[in-house]
């Protein structure tokens, strides 16, 4: 009894199989959309008992709900686009449950609502027929002039006017303007997208049979590829140091403002064990936890260097070196840093008879806020912020003889003042190494008897990061 036994449960799990691999079944309730009559669309969508996840997707509109679980029957709610002119309007239905999908689509018609001005010949009635709908009757009034409101498909092209006065009757076409439109509905699945085995870009439209040939796709933060040239199906490979995908679709003959653009979130790779693994220069590995951490996101040492630009003699070159502490906060996006630098000014002029050289030079010490903005590959946006107090030192000497009640002979001054900031900083991981590009807003005035200074304004400077 046993291989019978065997044949039936095989029979049984084929059956299963299958059932699960067929498509939703659909149904849209109403089946056509009069814009900005008909504000939302109930969608019904059958799967087999035990489903996973239906997810939906449209060419336009909005969802109230992308995706659904639970139950043989998941209901659907759309709400059509804002627009008034008429358009066809795809939606597309699948299973997420880690197979390649098998999408069912439903396109609909979204009829616009517009006002048709007939010229005809006094007290006629008007009807105006539009593909099997018909319109009115309206009567023209004293002046042969009728307005007959009407609803216009997506596929239309012209309109027949019947014009009936007594035993006459008048028949003529109107043409219509309604903008050409090639509805495109893309979608990324699973959502997060893997790194171990990637995912699928589905893409459906009207006509709903479409060749790869026939579509421009772009991506970042991953490898897209056809499953086949007839189909416009596509595998998705995130890279393993992406955090999230951008995808792009048009019709090859469409200008690229009208592409479907698509943002993924990626899931990591599961954390594998130190041993036997090769560990690229710029991470760091944690065996107790075998936890991979980038460089950025470590204690470093930054220098940077580069000139201020202020008004009159402020400008000067200015240095800086400080240590950079990354926090729990937001990912890790947030460090905390202090810095110490050097800020240099100097002015040579003439007062009168007098020959005045003026050296200032600052010493700032700051406390900062660094916070990642943008972070893709190698390449890093960051925004600092931060204040602390400015330590100056002023040395005024002059080359003229008896002229002490202008200006002393020599003066040195010292002082500490308040000192904010403001930067945009970018950096290239280069192992262990990043390069750094800053620019800076600093507010830093100081007064003395002698000195009326602005040590702060913009500043241009580059360096390097290094954790030891």
């Amino acid at each position: 009894m046993r291989p019978p036994l065997h044949f039936a449960v095989c029979l049984l799990m084929l059956g299963a199989a299958v059932a699960r691999a067929e498509p939703p079944e659909v149904e849209a309730t109403p089946g056509r959309v009069v814009l900005g009559k008909d504000t939302a669309v109930e969608v019904r969508v059958r799967v087999p008992k035990g489903a996973g996840p239906v997810r939906a997707a449209a060419s336009s509109g909005t969802w109230a709900e992308e995706r659904l679980e639970g139950g043989a029957e998941r209901v659907f709610h759309w709400t059509p686009p804002s627009v008034r002119y008429p358009l066809w309007a795809v939606l597309a239905f699948w299973v997420e449950d880690g197979r390649a999908p098998d999408v069912t689509t439903v396109v609909l018609p979204l009829l616009g609502r517009t006002t048709l001005d007939v010229s005809t010949a006094p007290g006629a009635e008007v009807v105006v027929a539009v593909g099997d709908a018909r319109f009115g009757p309206v009567k023209a009034d004293g002046h042969g002039r009728a307005q007959v409101p009407v609803e216009v498909p997506p596929d239309a092209k012209e309109a027949r006017v019947l014009a009936t006065r007594g035993t006459l009757t008048t028949d003529r076409s109107a043409p219509l303007e309604v903008p050409a439109n090639r509805p495109l509905v893309a979608a990324l699945t699973p959502d997060p997208l893997p790194v171990e085995g990637g995912g699928w870009l589905i893409i459906a439209g009207d006509p709903e049979r479409i060749s790869a040939s026939e579509l421009t796709v772009e991506a970042e933060g991953a490898t897209v590829k056809p499953v086949a040239p007839e189909r416009a199906r596509y595998t998705v490979q995130p890279r393993t140091d992406a955090t999230d995908v951008s995808v792009s679709v048009r019709w090859s003959d469409a200008p690229a403002g009208d592409a479907v653009r698509l943002q993924g979130a990626v899931k990591p790779a599961t954390a594998r064990p130190a041993e036997g693994v090769i560990i690229p220069d710029h991470v760091i590995l944690f065996p107790a936890h075998g936890v991979r951490i980038p460089t950025s996101r470590l204690t470093s040492l930054f220098l940077l260097g580069g000139a201020a630009f202020a008004s009159g003699a402020n400008g000067g070159p200015l240095l800086g070196l400080g240590v950079s502490v990354p926090l729990p906060l937001w990912r890790g996006r947030v460090a905390a840093e202090a810095e110490v630098g050097l800020r240099h000014a100097s002015l040579d002029g003439r007062q009168g008879a007098t020959d005045v050289h003026s050296r200032v030079w600052g010493v700032p010490l700051l406390l900062s806020a660094r916070v990642t903005l943008f972070q893709r590959g190698s390449f890093q946006l960051d925004g600092r912020a931060g204040g602390g107090v400015l330590a100056l030192s002023h040395h005024l000497s002059t080359d003229a003889i008896g002229t002490a009640d202008v200006f002393p002979a020599v003066v040195d001054e010292r002082r500490v003042r308040a000192m904010g900031f403001l930067a945009a900083q970018g950096a290239y991981q280069l192992g262990r190494w990043s390069i750094l590009t800053e620019v800076r807003g600093a507010l830093a005035p100081v007064e003395t008897p002698s000195l009326r200074a602005e040590l702060g304004g913009v500043s241009v400077s580059a360096g390097l990061r290094f954790v030891p």
